[in-house]
C-alpha cells in the first residue's frame, strides 16, 4: 500500500512525535510506500509566520494546498493524520476527506473536546468543556494560561465542529478508557461518527530481554517520568517519607520543574538517576520490584505502565484514567487513591509482601503491544477490514 502520513510536531518533542516516527518506520519495514506531510510549530515561532499563526491554526490554506497536491500526485491508498495543532489546522482533515481516500485520525489526547487536551485544571481532573461547552476554557485560560492562545485553539475546534470536519473519518482512541470517555462526550456534543471510533494502542518498544523472576529482582522501585506535580511526584516522595526506614530503595528517572525541590525534600532511600536513554531506563525497570505511576490526570496512553508490564514488572498505579485501567490488581500490580501518599505507602507495603508471575505479566503485555499486532491493526484501519 501507499500511505500518506500527516503530522505537526510541537516545539518540544513529545510522545506523539515518537508514535508518528515508530509507525512510519514500521510501515516502511513492512514494504509499504510512505509519503509524509510533516511540519513543526517551530516554523511559526518568529516573524511574520508567528503573527499569522492564529489564523493558520484555524484554517491553513497553504497546508490544504500541500495536502491536496500530495494526494493528486502520489495517489495514496490511505491517509493517516496524527497531530494538526497548531500550524496545520483541522482544515487538512477536510482536504484529505474530500479526496475520497480512506482517512484515519489518531486521537493522542482529548483536544477535540478540551483545548488543553488533558482534561486537567488546577491539578485536578476537569470535564467542564466536554459537558458545558468550550467557552469554559476561555474563562479559565486553559491553554498555556493564556486567554489569547486559548481563544485560538477554541476557535479552531469550534469552527470545525460546526463544519462537521471529523464526520466520515475513522477515529482512533489509544485505549478503551479513552474510547468510552470520547463516546460519552460525543453523545452530548456530536463531532464524529460514534461507530467509526476504534481502539488501537500505541506501539511499545522494549528490548526482548529475558524476564527476571520476582525473587531475582532487586528490592527497589522506580518512578519514571517528568518531575512535576501532574505526574504525582510529590505524592511519591511523601509516601517514602511516611515509610521511613522501612521504605525500599526508590529510583527516580527523569527531569522537570520539581527537580531541585525533589532532591532537597527526598530522604536517604531516594536516588535520582536523571534523564535516561530508553535502553538504560528499561534496564532499571526490568530489575525492579515495581514501577510507580502516580499520575493525577487521565493520561492519553499509559506508556510507562505498558513498558513496565512488557518487561514483566508490576505497577503501582493511581486509580485514575488510563494509568489505573492498565493495572489488574493482584495480577500485574496494585492501585491506590490518586494523590494520597498514605494509600501509596500502604500499597508499597502490600506489594512487598506479595509474589507476582513476572513471566506471565510480560507475555500478556508483549502480545498486546507487539509490532505484529500494531501492524495488523494499522492495516485494518487503512483497509476497513475486520478480522474474522
Amino acid at each position: 500500500m501507499k500511505i500518506l502520513l500527516i503530522h505537526c510536531h510541537y516545539r518540544l518533542p513529545g510522545g506523539e512525535d515518537a508514535v508518528f516516527a515508530a509507525e512510519r518506520a514500521l510501515l516502511e519495514r513492512r514494504g509499504h510506500t510512505v509519503i509524509v506531510c510533516e511540519h513543526s510549530n517551530e516554523e511559526a515561532a518568529h516573524g511574520l509566520a508567528k503573527l499569522l499563526l492564529p489564523l493558520r491554526a484555524v484554517w491553513n490554506r497553504a497546508a490544504v494546498r500541500e495536502v491536496r497536491a500530495l494526494i493528486a500526485r502520489e495517489k495514496p491508498d490511505a491517509i493517516h493524520i496524527h497531530n494538526t495543532l497548531l500550524l496545520l489546522s483541522p482544515a487538512v482533515v477536510r482536504a484529505a476527506k474530500q479526496s475520497g481516500v480512506p482517512v484515519v485520525q489518531s486521537l493522542h489526547n482529548f483536544r477535540l473536546f478540551c483545548p488543553n487536551g488533558i482534561l486537567l485544571r488546577d491539578g485536578k481532573v476537569c470535564e467542564d468543556c466536554p459537558h458545558h461547552g468550550i467557552s469554559c476554557a476561555l474563562r479559565h485560560r486553559c491553554y498555556r494560561g493564556s486567554l489569547a492562545q486559548t481563544a485560538v485553539v477554541a476557535a479552531a475546534y469550534a469552527l470545525h465542529r460546526r463544519l462537521g470536519t471529523w464526520r466520515g473519518v475513522t477515529m482512533v482512541a489509544l485505549t478503551e478508557f479513552d474510547r468510552q470517555k470520547l463516546l460519552e462526550f460525543n453523545r452530548e456534543r456530536p463531532l464524529f461518527d460514534a461507530e467509526r471510533l476504534v481502539v488501537k494502542p500505541n506501539p511499545v518498544c522494549v528490548e526482548n530481554r529475558e524476564v527476571l523472576l520476582w525473587q531475582e529482582r532487586k528490592p527497589q522501585m522506580l518512578f519514571a517520568g517528568r518531575l512535576e506535580e501532574l505526574k504525582g511526584l510529590p505524592t511519591v516522595l511523601e509516601a517514602w517519607q511516611q515509610l521511613g526506614e522501612n521504605a525500599p530503595q526508590l529510583l527516580v528517572a527523569g527531569e522537570g520543574p520539581l527537580g531541585d525541590w525533589a532532591r532537597q525534600y527526598a530522604g536517604p532511600k531516594v536516588r535520582f538517576l536523571g534523564q535516561l536513554p530508553p535502553a538504560e531506563l528499561h534496564r532499571y525497570m526490568a530489575e525492579s520490584r515495581a514501577v510507580i505511576a502516580a499520575s493525577l490526570c487521565y493520561e492519553s496512553f499509559a506508556l510507562v505502565p505498558a513498558e513496565a508490564h512488557a518487561l514483566g514488572t508490576p505497577v503501582l498505579a493511581s486509580d485514575l484514567g488510563n494509568v489505573g485501567a492498565s493495572v489488574r490488581p493482584g495480577i500485574d500490580g496494585l492501585r491506590f487513591a490518586p494523590g494520597n501518599a498514605a494509600a501509596l505507602a500502604g500499597a508499597v507495603k502490600a506489594l512487598s509482601a506479595m509474589q507476582f508471575d513476572c513471566t506471565a505479566i510480560a507475555a500478556a503485555a508483549r502480545r498486546t503491544y507487539s509490532e505484529e499486532e500494531n501492524y495488523r491493526a494499522l492495516l485494518r484501519l487503512y483497509t476497513g477490514k475486520k478480522e474474522r
